[in-house]
């Protein structure tokens, strides 16, 4: 059940093709963050990155194509809007999509009901294009509107238009009146007009159609009304489409037939009309993508004190535009910490703490708006951790050395007794501890010389040396100086080494070892034969790891859908969890699994009837789903049936069963959505165990909550604690 930190080597696997790559060159172990103020932090900078989509989608509607009362798409505006997702969902950008319906007439309603069959054009008359019209006009107020507020609420969005018939006509007066403001434009990425009735003869943008309209011709309002200025001219990146077939009657008119020019004007959302218009929103997406937008846009980072840290920015953008990248304007950088035009974050950190670092990022060639971009960067000291398992609590301290408190029946305080304590009690030998981990009844540490150590109950053989009595100070497991995290369970243990392999040992009842087998192993045992493991966690009879191209994976029981949610047989095989997520972090319990991506979300999955899965219910999921809330997260822990994370305020929050009081809030009421810890300070981590919780803070000093029956919270009472105690 324990939380182990991702190294961050991995980012370098996580870009879509056509980026800039992230290179970072020097990991970090598992350890705790602490943020040396709330004011520094610069939250709310990083947040708003996150909440924007990458583009705002304007589509709309026209040529009576939206029902009266309907809020879903007309046919052909539709076409853009599938079009322009689908690309934005390849690419990896994200796209807000908003429609605006137009009550208006379909293209007949030009004819009257009178017409010559081959004279379609000479049956129009100016009266009724008036009224045809009679829509557009607070239809552009509508759409200056929705774009100015757009840019309100996310200035650096980038914007495309589209519309079809009299919503044609919108976004070519929209385009109009952006055009006449400073920088008006500069925003807009493209526009798309399909049958465009204000359509200019020799127009600067030139009609593409099946065949196309005649370029000396103009458009239904221009032709028997009064005509509108040209939309702009095409830029480096600002692409204006016109689909307009020859003949259309609402952007063509000419004497052709009634029927023909009728069903040219209706013709652009399927077939040869339908290919035209999803080439033409290709068209704006290429363009789009000509401006570079971060990948991803907010990047949740580790290091360590002392570590040397290079970290190469990501942008998603067209290759043709890539050697014009450009970062700027670096705020909030750790001290001896620089960022360079070509977007390397490089630094050696001299203190424990946790940075918002905001940027933006520019096109010089051709030339872009700023876009931002944030790196939230968590340092860490390795000689200060904390862990709580099922009545037992440890930590590492600054001097190296290990202490334990709580429950003691096995030997897991590993002070060379089996007596409880409700206060810290060193853990024998020589020191030197890095971190520690402790699960049910069995604690392990590694040393700053990379030796793996073990203690406490050893009846599976989670100790690693061999099943057999439970030893109550630590022993070595194998000889190797080559172990980088270790987590334990409660009947068995997993652990990293240098070289990416992994290794458990233990009970295997449920093939939580991960070998393929379900027969037990009472010493290290190697899953499967890849050698790209970044991290493991360990839950009840289940384990999760995540590899270096950011994938998750789990194995052993899945009857909760804990594991990858295939199925609800074992699995005595690593299996990859289901989603497109790219994960930093993942923590296993119980019985549900919760997990950070590299932009700081969180997700969680498996048994949640106490809410621990933190999506405002209490229905077992199978499949992972966001927790609730727009935090960015820079770990999260799994306990029993409960869950917390610190975001990157250093705020704790928790969440699901809470009738010992574990979540922190001075209550025992179980939430299904995450609780903010009563307390003030600024946590560097937290750790949940069985029906307790413990965190880091403001230095390294330690507080736990929760359950206290045998001195786990460690304030040398037995009492529960409803927030957080400073352990003596």
């Amino acid at each position: 059940m324990r939380a182990v930190r991702f190294v961050a080597l991995v980012l370098a696997a996580l870009l879509s093709v056509g980026a800039v790559a992230v290179v970072l060159q020097q990991g970090s172990a598992p350890g705790p963050v602490r943020p040396p103020d709330r004011g520094a932090l610069g939250a709310s900078t990083a947040a708003s990155v996150d909440r924007c989509d990458d583009t705002f989608l304007l589509t709309v509607d026209g040529g009576g194509e939206q029902a009266l009362g309907s809020e879903r798409p007309g046919r052909t505006v539709d076409v853009v809007r599938r079009a322009v997702l689908r690309h934005a969902s390849v690419s990896g950008r994200t796209v807000r999509a908003l429609g605006l319906g137009l009550h208006s007439e379909p293209p007949a309603a030009l004819l009257g009901t009178r017409t010559r069959v081959d004279k379609a054009r000479r049956t129009i008359t100016a009266a009724r294009v008036r009224a045809w019209r009679g829509p557009v006009g607070a239809a552009v107020t509508r759409a200056v509107a929705a774009l100015d507020q757009a840019a309100l609420d996310c200035p650096a969005q980038q914007v495309l238009l589209s519309g079809y018939a009299q919503g044609a006509s919108v976004v070519h007066r929209v385009l109009g009146v952006l055009r006449g403001r400073s920088d008006g434009l500069a925003r807009v990425g493209g526009a798309l007009l399909v049958s465009d009735p204000d359509r200019r003869a020799r127009s600067v943008v030139s009609p593409v159609g099946a065949p196309a309209a005649g370029a000396g011709r103009s458009g239904v309002f221009p032709r028997f009304l009064e005509a509108v200025a040209d939309v702009p001219p095409v830029a480096p990146t600002l692409t204006v489409v016109s689909v307009c077939s020859a003949g259309d009657l609402v952007c063509d008119p000419v004497d052709n037939s009634v029927k023909d020019a009728l069903r040219l004007a209706r013709s652009y959302h399927l077939g040869a009309g339908a290919r035209l218009v999803r080439a033409g929103a290709l068209g704006l997406w290429r363009s789009a993508r000509l401006r570079p937008v971060p990948d991803p846009g907010v990047q949740v980072v580790s290091g360590e004190v002392g570590e040397p840290l290079t970290l190469q920015l990501a942008v998603d953008v067209l290759p043709e535009a890539a050697a014009g990248v450009a970062w700027a304007e670096p705020l909030q950088l750790p001290p001896g910490f620089t960022l360079s035009p070509d977007g390397v974050l490089t630094g050696t950190p001299t203190e424990q703490g946790s940075w918002n670092i905001t940027y933006v990022v520019r096109g010089t060639d051709p030339p872009t708006t700023d876009v931002p971009g944030a790196v939230v960067l968590t340092v860490a000291s390795e000689a200060v951790a904390v862990s709580a398992g099922g009545q037992t609590s440890c930590e590492t301290r600054t001097d190296a050395t290990a202490w334990c408190w709580g429950r003691n029946n096995f030997g897991q305080l590993g002070n060379a007794t089996t007596a409880g304590t409700e206060v810290p009690v060193e853990v024998a030998g020589s020191g030197g501890w890095a971190t520690v981990s402790t699960g049910g009844s069995t604690t392990c540490g590694i040393k700053s010389d990379r030796t793996l150590w073990c203690w406490g109950l050893n009846n599976a053989g989670q100790l690693g040396v061999g099943r057999g009595a439970p030893r109550s100070t630590p022993v070595q497991v194998g000889t190797g100086s080559v172990w980088t995290s270790v987590s334990t369970s409660w009947f068995h243990t997993c652990a990293t080494r240098s070289n990416g392999t992994l290794w458990c040992w233990g009970s295997n009842l449920r093939g939580q070892l991960g070998d393929g087998t379900f027969d037990q192993r009472a010493t290290p045992t190697r899953v499967g034969t890849d050698s790209d493991w970044a991290s493991v966690t360990t839950g009840g009879f289940s384990t999760c790891g995540v590899r270096a191209d950011a994938t998750a994976w789990c194995w052993g029981q899945n009857v909760f859908g804990q594991g990858t949610g295939e199925n609800q047989s074992p699995q005595p095989r690593p299996s990859r969890v289901a989603g497109d997520q790219a994960w930093a972090q993942l923590s296993s319990g119980w019985a549900h699994t919760c997990g950070v991506t590299l932009e700081g979300a969180a997700w969680c999955w498996g048994l949640n009837d106490r809410g621990q899965l933190g999506d405002g219910t209490k229905t077992l999921r199978r499949v992972a789903v966001p927790v609730k809330g727009d935090r960015i997260w820079t770990s999260l822990s799994v306990g029993d049936a409960t869950s917390c994370g610190v975001d990157n305020t250093g705020s704790a929050w928790c969440w699901g069963s809470n009738s010992y009081s574990q979540l922190g809030d001075g209550g025992r009421q179980s939430r299904t959505v995450p609780v903010l810890v009563r307390s003030d300070e600024s946590w560097l981590s937290v750790d949940a165990g069985w029906f307790h919780t413990c965190g880091s803070h403001d230095g390294g000093v330690t507080a736990c909550w929760g359950n206290n029956e045998l001195g786990q919270v460690g304030d040398g009472s037995r009492t529960d604690r409803p927030v957080p105690k400073e352990v003596r």
